[in-house]
């Protein structure tokens, strides 16, 4: 999914579009994914070029909200 067809379907409220784009760049390239996500199923996978590798099938992920004092 891109964040650009994500911003497309929810730009009637540009404050989601903007909360689901931080969600996402934090899955795919936070350093810090070990705090917040949880590997919860990995299967053996063979590349195109016949290397074998393991693969995330599913994961979980905990958030905090951080509310203002």
């Amino acid at each position: 999914l891109s964040v650009a067809l994500s911003s497309t379907v929810l730009s009637r409220c540009p404050a989601c579009a903007r909360n689901f784009a931080n969600l996402y760049c934090n899955n795919i390239c936070s350093p810090n994914q070990s705090l917040f996500t949880n590997v919860t199923r990995i299967v053996n996978h063979t590349t195109a070029l016949g290397k074998p590798q393991l693969a995330v099938m599913e994961y979980q992920c905990f958030y905090q909200q951080d509310l203002p004092m």
